[in-house]
């Protein structure tokens, strides 16, 4: 079963703007669906990481609450980058 290894309690404002930056260079190219772990599902990839990226802007400010939300955001990054669609 695969693990989340980004997590951690606090994440700089530089490290989640870089993520979500590079979730929103790359929304054109998010496949509809996406299975991340096996337990997990995104039926509407595009939808949930706008919401996501939302919601951590305003929610992770100034509270570590979030960190673990920011983490699975990491974690796709990493998938997604290991498709041929998104070899830079």
């Amino acid at each position: 079963m695969p693990e989340n290894t980004f997590y951690k309690i606090q994440f700089t404002p530089e490290e989640c703007e870089e993520c979500y930056a590079w979730f929103e260079a790359h929304m054109q190219q998010l496949p509809p669906s996406f299975q991340l772990t096996p337990g997990m599902y995104i039926p509407d990839l595009p939808a949930c990481v706008r919401m996501y990226i939302k919601k951590l802007r305003k929610q992770m400010r100034d509270n570590t609450s979030y960190s673990g939300q920011f983490s699975v955001l990491l974690m796709l990054r990493q998938r997604l980058q290991q498709l041929p669609e998104f070899q830079d």
